[in-house]
């Protein structure tokens, strides 16, 4: 004994369910992508600012120099500092002139920097500041311009970063000594303030000597020197920090006339903070869209199941003897037109049900009344087996019709199926030629629903990257004589004639036949629909290098050169309108694309707005030998 097989979710909740998983999908997939790309333009906006930010620091400090030099002129022409240098010692009237020319260069900001007056033979003249010079001085730079300033290496002391800046004191062309200024690196916090406010994100301020071997911040903290580089999101980052390093953004740039470079750092997660925050609000909008969406498949697929579910009720009653069950008739024409059906079908079996039951009767009546008459017994006897045989026959007929209308009903969809062929047989009486068109139409709305599922579930398929393709040689003037059939008599029932240029019956491409066969198909059709009568389609093909190209022509209004790329993009028709519609959902020249270029070809557009267009399909050219074949499979 059989189990009984447990029936499937009905249709008026599946219907809701798929459209709001279907939309779920979009949605996410919105999701993802928007992210992605706004990850990417966040990426490149901050990489662009800590470039320019970093060049306009770059050129900030290098204007240090020239500023440094004006001041050190100044004091170069004064008396006292003269006459020293002239005496190779500061004389006990001058001291005072001298310590004050030089303290005009100290600046309040540190209280570390020192400035020394150096003779021709190095050694220390005068001072200024309250500190002491630290670490080794620099050497004398002879025959230098007076006007220059020779700016030293970092180097760390104490824990404190120090550079050395040096000036020479000439005369007609003798270096009579020098103004030597060391300073210490401070914190400027409302520098590095500025940065981020010129940046948008957090960055940190580093310096270091051209050679890497000192590392500095710019409040005079030494560093280590970021480390790893590693190329993420098409960036090259390192590792910087202490214990858990980090991995940052670096740009440098060398200071001109300096043995420095600045160097500026982001930190890699401040540039992930807008686009999470972009995704959080989008998530949030997309669950709201989402269940605004759910509802609204609700509201329709119950305006669309409803009137199926009715139907079915119905035929169960008659399935189970109540002739007087009808349905309401209204709603959609194809709906409608079921319902009448339905309706005048129960009108004939409750009708022939009570005919059979008055026969039934009548035979019993007349037995009653042949048993009274012994002479008629026989004759009697045999009319009432004839009579109980029909009677038998027809409630067999009936029983029968009845159980098989209700397996049938069962299903809205296999009913519309049925009854639509059983009007077209001419079952029910002979049908008026409007009638014949209403069913056609109901046939080809079904054939159409098909044709767009397909599309969507081939579509779904390439998207994931589950498409089989069977590669081999393919006789492209065979594939094509094997189309025609197929697409000939609906160019030519569209008022447009169709030509095709004989191909080089050797010519042979290389792909899945069954997918280039529908590419050609799409093309051709496309080209059709996009033909005003009177017009032409015109096929041909020739071999381009090592790929083989078919060119299917039509004389349309043809595309602007501003849709050529949209027309291959899901869901897109050009030139769609209500009193134009066009049959599909926009996804044949896509997927058509789409399988040329799994096959290692494409498809080309060349079009002329009001001459026409023509889509060329590229496919690679067949290949015999057998490591060729072995070689560009693998490649594939």
């Amino acid at each position: 004994m059989t189990a009984e097989k447990r029936p499937s979710m009905s249709l008026q909740r599946k219907l809701p369910l798929f459209m709001t998983l279907a939309l779920a999908m979009i949605l996410t997939a919105a999701v993802s992508l928007s992210y992605r790309e706004v990850r990417r333009a966040s990426d490149m906006l901050g990489a662009n600012r800590l470039e320019q930010v970093t060049d306009q620091l770059a050129t900030l400090v290098e204007a240090t120099g020239p500023r440094l030099a004006q001041r050190s002129r100044e004091v170069a022409t004064n008396p006292a500092v003269r006459r020293a240098l002239a005496a190779g010692e500061v004389a006990p009237t001058d001291t005072t002139a001298v310590n004050a020319a030089l303290a005009s260069l100290m600046t309040a900001a540190d209280s570390g920097a020192v400035t020394e007056l150096w003779s021709a033979d190095g050694r220390v003249l005068a001072k200024a500041g309250a500190g002491e010079a630290v670490g080794q001085r620099p050497g004398l730079v002879r025959n230098a311009r007076s006007d220059s300033v020779s700016i030293w290496p970092f180097f760390v002391s104490s824990g404190r970063v120090y550079y050395w800046a040096t000036a020479p004191i000439t005369a007609n062309g003798v270096t009579l000594g020098a103004i030597a200024l060391q300073r210490r690196l401070n914190s400027q916090p409302e520098t590095e303030r500025s940065i981020n406010r010129l940046t948008g994100q957090e960055v940190f301020i580093l310096f270091r000597n051209t050679d890497g071997k000192v590392w500095t911040t710019l409040g005079g903290k030494p560093v280590a020197a970021p480390s790893t580089p590693r190329r993420i999101r098409g960036m090259q980052t390192y590792a910087h920090g202490g214990v858990s390093p980090e991995r940052v953004m670096l740009t440098e740039r060398p200071v001109a006339r300096t043995p420095w470079v600045v160097a500026l750092e982001m930190p890699l997660a401040s540039l992930s903070a807008a686009p999470r925050a972009f995704l959080s609000r989008f998530v949030v909008v997309s669950a709201i869209l989402l269940l605004l969406g759910a509802i609204a498949m609700w509201l329709i697929s119950r305006r669309i199941t409803q009137p199926l579910v009715r139907l079915t009720s119905a035929a169960d009653a008659v399935a189970a003897g109540d002739y007087s069950r009808r349905v309401e008739v209204g709603g959609d024409y194809e709906l409608a037109k079921l319902a009448t059906g339905f309706n005048h079908m129960a009108s004939e079996v409750g009708a022939s049900q009570a005919e059979l039951e008055q026969q039934v009767e009548e035979a019993q009546a007349l037995a009653e009344e042949l048993e009274e008459a012994n002479d008629q017994l026989k004759r009697a006897a045999h009319a009432t087996q004839q009579a109980l045989i029909a009677a038998e026959g027809a409630n067999a007929a009936k029983s029968s019709f009845l159980a098989a209308m209700s397996h049938e009903l069962r299903t809205p969809l296999n009913a519309i199926a049925g009854y639509v062929e059983i009007i077209e047989m001419g079952l029910r009486g002979p049908i008026t030629p409007e009638q014949r068109a209403d069913l056609a139409r109901i046939k080809r709305s079904q054939g159409y629903l098909l044709g767009l599922i397909e599309e969507v579930l081939n579509f779904a398929r390439l998207e994931a990257h589950q498409m089989e393709f069977r590669i081999r040689n393919v006789p492209l003037e065979h594939l094509i004589r094997d189309v025609e059939p197929m697409i000939v008599p609906q160019v030519k029932a569209s008022g447009s004639d169709y030509e095709f240029t004989s191909c080089d019956p050797e010519l042979e491409v290389r792909g899945d036949r069954e997918k280039i066969q529908q590419i050609v198909l799409n093309l051709i059709t496309n080209a059709m629909k996009f033909s005003t009568p009177p017009g032409k389609v015109t096929v041909s093909c020739e071999r381009r290098y090592d790929r083989v190209a078919l060119m299917v022509r039509d004389t349309g209004s043809g595309i602007p050169e501003g849709d050529v790329e949209r027309i291959f993009e899901p869901f897109v028709q050009l030139g769609r309108r209500l009193s134009q519609p066009r049959e599909g959902v926009g996804l044949g020249l896509t997927i058509s694309r789409d399988y040329a270029r799994r096959m290692g070809g494409d498809i080309i557009v060349e079009s002329s707005v009001g001459a026409g267009s023509t889509f060329t399909l590229l496919l690679p050219h067949a290949i015999h030998g057998v490591h060729d074949v072995a070689q560009r499979e693998a490649a594939s």
